[in-house]
Order: structure tokens, then C-alpha cells, then sequence
């Protein structure tokens, strides 16, 4: 009598786990694939920080660079 219930419930799991991996990509929605555009204008400019002056590549006119934002699927187009 045990043996033919863990049979039965072995079965169920291996059913279940059989539905779920079949139906997994059903529950997932497909990336949207969007394609951001970034334009950017590349510098050198001098910069002094504690009383000495270096040269630093600036993008934007910005010293870090601009923030790129994408999410997995996206298409990254950068002109420089």
C-alpha cells in the first residue's frame, strides 16, 4: 500500500514538473527589443582638482559621462 503511493505521488511530481517546464516559457514575457539612441560629443578638458591640473576626456562636457540606460533585450546605438 506505501509503495503504490509513493508510485502515485512520484508520478504526479514527474507530471507536474513536466507541465511546468513545458509551460515555462508561456509565463515569460518577450523583451520589447527597444533601441536607444545616445549621441555623444567626446572633449578633452583640463581639470584641477587639489591644486593640480590634469587633462580628462569628457563626454557631453560631462566628467564621468552621461548614465546609459538599457534593459536586457535593448539595442544600444552610440554616435560619437
Amino acid at each position: 500500500m506505501t509503495s503504490s503511493l509513493s508510485d502515485l505521488l512520484m508520478k504526479a511530481l514527474l507530471l507536474s514538473c513536466i507541465a511546468l517546464l513545458a509551460f515555462s516559457d508561456a509565463a515569460v514575457a518577450p523583451p520589447t527589443g527597444i533601441t536607444r539612441h545616445y549621441k555623444f560629443d567626446i572633449q578633452m578638458a583640463n581639470a584641477t582638482r587639489l591644486c593640480h591640473t590634469k587633462s580628462i576626456v569628457t563626454v557631453n562636457g560631462q566628467f564621468p559621462g552621461p548614465k546609459i540606460v538599457a534593459r536586457e533585450g535593448d539595442r544600444v546605438v552610440v554616435k560619437i
